[in-house]
C-alpha cells in the first residue's frame, strides 16, 4: 500500500537521510519485507525527505535509518527527505525511561579506546536481539512504547462494532479487526487478488500493457516503473508527477549484478523463493520454476538498466523534466497517453524522470520481452506486493525469503505488530491522532521547540565562523538558513480520510482499498501548489526529516520519547540525543544534496564555484574515512553512498554541541551523576546509536542503505570533533581521534 514517504537519495530514512526519495510517491501499505525496506530505491519516489535512520524496516520508521513498506512516493521522498527518529510518551511514562543510567555502561573500557563500547558495553550484553528482528536498538526501544499506546488505541477501536460508518473509530476498528481474523483470511485464500489476476490473464497484446501498468500502480504494486506526486525542482510551490524506476523484487540492483558465490547463493535463493510463491499461484513445481526462471531474468534486465543506489544521489539525475512528448518519443512502444488516463492524470504536460536511463532502456525492454514474460512478473509483483495480507502459508513463505535470509530475523513478529504496521503505513495520520492525544503534552512540544531555535542560533553562529567560505555564499547560506520552517508533534492540519470505505470482510481488500484511496490522493496534488500544512510522516513515528524542496525540517511526537527526549531529563542528555537529531536535520540542507537547493527549495546553484570546490574537497574526506570502516569480513561502509548522511551526523553533534554550551551558560561545569554537561551530553549522543545487529542485517544495510551501522555513526563523528577529547581529556593520539590533518571539518 502507499505509505508515507521513507526519505530519499538526497539524504537520509530516514525512511529512511533521505531527502530524495520523493514523498509524492504513493506511500503504500504493501510491499512491506519484514525489515528489509527493499524496493526503497524502486519505484517508490525518489528522496523528498530525510529521515533519521535505524536500520530496521520492522520497526516501521521512515527516517534516518528505519526503512519502511515503500511505494514510489515513498521513495521520492526518500531520495529527496533526510529523516531520523523518536517520540514522546505521557509524562509518568516518560520518567521510567528518562535519565542517564549507569548500569548500561562498561566502564572497564578506557573512552579512548571505544567510546561505543564504554557507553553501552553492559546494555549492549543484556540485550540480545529478539527473534523477530534483523537488529536491536534504542529506537526498538521506543518503539516498543509507541506501539503499546497504538495497540491499546486499534484494540478499543475494534472492540466498538457500531461505530458510526466514515469515523476515526469505526475505520480503524475494522482495519485491525480484519486484519487479526486469521480464519477469514485462511477461508479466503487468493480471492481477494482473484480480480486482478483474472485481469493479467486478460492482457493479449502489448498495446494494452500501459493501462494494465496504471491500474498495478493504483493499487500499489510498481513495476516496471512507479509514480508519485512532489514539488517541482524548479518550481518548489507547484506539485507535479515523477516517474521512478521499479520491478525488482531484491533488495538493489546490485544483487542482480554483484560477482561472487555469496551473490550467487543469494540469487539462487531467490529464484527457489520466487518458484515457492508461483506455487501459490497454482502452478506446477516445473511450472512455478519456469516461471520463477523467467521472472528472474526480466528483472536482471532491468536491474542492468537501473541506476545504482550511489547514482540516484546525484541530482542530475533525479531532476529531468520531460514533455509528454519527449516522453514518448523516448519510449515509442509505451502508449503514454493511455497509461496516463488510467491513474486518473489525462490534463498532464509533462512529467520529471527519476534515472531516464531507466526509461530509455525499458523502451529495449518493451521490444524484445514476450508478453508472457511481463504477465509472469505482473503476477510475482501482484502477490509479494500482497503477501502480507494473504493465508499463513504464503505469509510464511514470503518471511523465509526477506525476513530470515536477508535480515536473519528467525521469527514472525506477533500478528499485531505486522498489521499495526500496515495500518501506520496506510492510514498513519488516522491512527496518529489518538497517539497524541494520550502521548504528547503541549510542554513537551514548547521545549523542544526551544531546541530546534537553540540549534539554528548555533548553526548561524558556526556560518558566521567559516572561514573557507566566503562572503557572498555566506550570506546565501544565511538566508537559506533563515527560511528554514519547522514542524513539532504533529500536523496543525489533519488529512482528510473522507471516502475511505473498511470494512471487516476481508483484509487484503482492504489493504487495495487504502493503497487506491491513497493514490488517488496523491495523483490528484499534481498541477496544485503545494500544501504547507501536509506531513511527509505520521506524528508516533520513530523518526524526523528534512525536505529539501520545501526547506523544512520536521520531528514528530514518536521520537520526542526518551532517551532522545524528555520533560525529565536535563539538557545535556536531551541536546546530546534529540538535539544532535534536530542538528542532523538542519545539516541536511546543506549536505552535499540539499546544499544544491536555495532558500524557496528550488533546485538552484547559489556557490561560488571556488567555494563550491572547496565543499567537495571537504566532504571528500568524510568519503575517505568512512570507505575505510570495515563493516563485516571484507565488507567496507561506502562512503559515497552514505555521504550525505554523514556530513549530517557531523554537523548535527557540533552544532547541537554549541546549542548546549550557549543555552547553559554559566552552568557549563555543574556535574550530575558524576559527569559534566559535556560529557553526559556525548554520553548521550553514544546512547541514541546502541545496537545489536545481526550479520545478514548488517550486511543488507551496508549494500543498501544510505546511512552507515550505528557503530560508525557513532566513533565517526566523533573522532573528528575535538570539544569531545577535551571533555574526556584524551590525549591526540587517543585511538578515538583522528590525527588533526585527517579531520573532516565541513560546518
Amino acid at each position: 500500500m502507499f505509505l508515507r514517504p521513507p526519505s530519499w537519495p538526497f539524504d537520509e530514512s530516514e525512511a529512511g537521510g533521505d531527502f530524495f526519495r520523493l514523498p509524492g510517491f504513493g506511500h503504500r501499505i504493501g510491499g512491506g519485507r519484514d525489515g528489509t525496506g527493499r524496493q526503497a530505491q524502486q519505484a517508490q519516489g525518489a528522496r523528498g525527505q530525510e529521515k533519521h535512520d535505524w536500520t530496521d524496516s520492522e520497526v516501521g520508521l521512515n527516517c534516518i535509518g528505519f526503512p519502511v513498506m515503500t511505494s514510489p512516493r515513498a521513495l521520492i521522498f526518500a531520495f529527496l527527505a533526510c529523516a531520523f527518529w523518536a517520540c514522546q510518551s505521557p509524562p509518568d511514562a516518560q520518567a521510567e525511561h528518562a535519565g542517564w543510567h549507569m548500569e548500561d555502561m562498561d566502564l572497564s573500557v578506557d573512552p579512548g579506546q571505544d567510546f561505543y563500547r564504554y557507553v553501552n558495553g553492559a546494555w549492549l550484553e543484556s540485550n540480545p536481539i529478539p527473534a523477530a528482528y534483523g537488529s536491536w536498538g534504542v529506537a526498538h526501544e521506543v518503539m516498543e512504547r509507541n506501539q503499546s499506546i497504538l495497540k491499546s488505541i486499534l484494540e478499543d477501536a475494534a472492540g466498538e462494532s457500531d461505530a458510526q460508518p466514515g469515523s476515526t473509530t469505526q475505520l480503524l476498528g475494522d482495519f485491525f479487526a480484519s486484519g487479526m481474523d486469521l480464519e477469514r483470511i485462511e477461508a479466503a485464500g487468493l480471492r481477494p487478488l482473484a480480480e486482478e489476476l483474472a485481469l493479467i490473464e486478460a492482457v493479449q497484446s502489448k498495446a494494452q500493457l500501459p493501462a494494465f501498468i496504471g491500474r498495478l500502480n493504483t493499487a500499489g504494486v510498481a513495476a516496471p516503473f512507479g509514480i508519485a506526486s512532489e514539488s517541482s525542482f524548479e518550481n518548489s510551490q507547484m506539485m507535479i508527477a515523477m516517474l521512478i524506476q521499479a520491478g525488482l523484487g531484491l533488495p538493489d540492483r546490485d544483487y542482480y549484478l554483484r560477482e561472487g558465490e555469496e551473490a550467487e547463493v543469494l540469487r539462487q535463493q531467490y529464484r527457489e523463493h520466487l518458484a515457492a510463491m508461483f506455487g501459490h499461484l497454482g502452478e506446477s513445481p516445473d511450472a512455478a520454476a519456469g516461471a520463477a526462471e523467467r521472472v528472474f531474468a526480466l528483472e536482471r534486465r532491468l536491474a542492468e538498466i537501473s541506476l545504482s543506489s550511489v547514482e540516484l544521489r546525484v541530482i542530475s539525475n533525479l531532476a529531468n523534466w520531460r514533455s509528454l512528448g519527449e516522453l514518448q518519443a523516448m519510449t515509442p512502444s509505451f502508449a503514454w497517453s493511455e497509461y496516463f488516463q488510467a491513474i486518473g492524470l489525462e490534463e498532464l504536460d509533462g512529467v520529471n524522470l527519476i534515472a531516464p536511463r531507466f526509461f530509455e532502456g525499458l523502451e529495449v525492454l518493451l521490444q524484445e520481452t514476450d508478453l508472457a514474460d511481463w504477465k509472469f512478473l505482473f503476477r510475482w509483483h501482484l502477490l509479494d506486493s500482497y503477501a502480507d495480507y494473504l493465508p499463513k502459508a504464503i505469509v510464511d513463505d514470503n518471511f523465509a525469503f526477506f525476513g530470515k535470509t536477508l535480515t536473519g530475523a528467525e521469527e514472525l513478529p506477533p500478528r499485531w505488530k505486522k498489521v499495526l504496521q500496515t495500518i501506520n503505513g496506510g492510514t498513519g495520520e488516522l491512527l496518529g491522532q489518538a497517539f497524541v492525544k494520550e502521548a504528547f503534552s503541549a510542554s513537551a512540544k514548547s521545549r523542544a521547540e526551544r531546541m530546534v531555535q537553540d540549534l539554528l542560533a548555533a548553526f548561524r553562529q558556526r556560518l558566521l565562523t567559516r572561514e573557507w567560505m566566503s562572503e557572498e555564499t555566506r550570506q546565501k547560506a544565511l538566508q537559506k538558513l533563515e527560511a528554514f520552517r519547522y514542524k513539532i508533534g504533529y500536523p496543525d492540519v489533519w488529512r482528510s480520510y473522507e471516502g475511505l470505505e473498511l470494512d471487516r470482510s476481508s483484509y487484503a481488500a482492504n489493504v487495495m482499498r487504502v493503497n487506491r484511496f491513497d493514490f488517488a490522493f496523491q495523483m490528484a496534488k499534481v498541477g496544485k501548489e503545494v500544501d504547507p500544512n501536509e506531513w511527509g510522516m505520521a506524528p508516533q513515528e520513530v523518526n524526523a526529516y528534512y525536505h529539501p524542496l520545501r526547506n523544512e525540517i520536521v520531528f514528530p511526537a514518536g521520537i520526542l520519547q526518551p532517551p532522545f527526549f524528555s520533560n525529565a531529563q536535563d539538557d545535556a542528555l536531551n541536546y546530546g540525543a534529540m538535539g544532535t537529531v534536530i542538528g542532523h536535520e538542519i545539516t541536511h540542507g546543506f549536505d552535499d544534496q540539499g546544499s544544491q537547493f536555495d532558500a524557496e527549495g528550488n533546485l538552484n546553484n547559489w556557490w561560488t564555484e571556488s567555494d563550491s570546490q572547496e565543499f567537495q574537497a571537504r566532504a571528500q574526506v568524510l568519503v575517505d574515512q568512512f570507505n575505510g570502516y570495515q563493516a563485516i569480513d571484507d565488507l567496507h561502509v561506502n562512503g559515497q553512498l552514505t555521504l550525505g548522511e554523514n556530513i549530517a551526523d557531523l554537523g548535527g553533534l557540533i552544532m547541537a554541541y554549541h546549542a548546549l554550551m550557549n543555552r547553559l551558560g554559566e552552568d557549563a561545569d555543574k556535574k550530575l551523576d558524576g559527569f559534566t554537561p559535556a560529557q553526559r551530553f556525548f554520553l548521550a549522543y553514544g546512547r541514541t546509536w546502541r545496537a545489536n545487529i545481526r550479520d545478514e542485517a548488517l550486511k543488507l544495510q551496508v549494500n543498501t542503505d544510505p546511512h552507515s551501522p550505528a557503530y560508525f555513526r557513532c566513533i565517526g563523528p566523533l573522532s573528528n570533533t575535538e570539544a569531545f577529547a577535551e571533555a574526556f581529556g584524551l590525549p591526540s593520539d587517543s585511538p578515538m581521534m583522528r590525527p588533526q590533518e585527517s579531520r573532516a571539518s565541513i560546518w
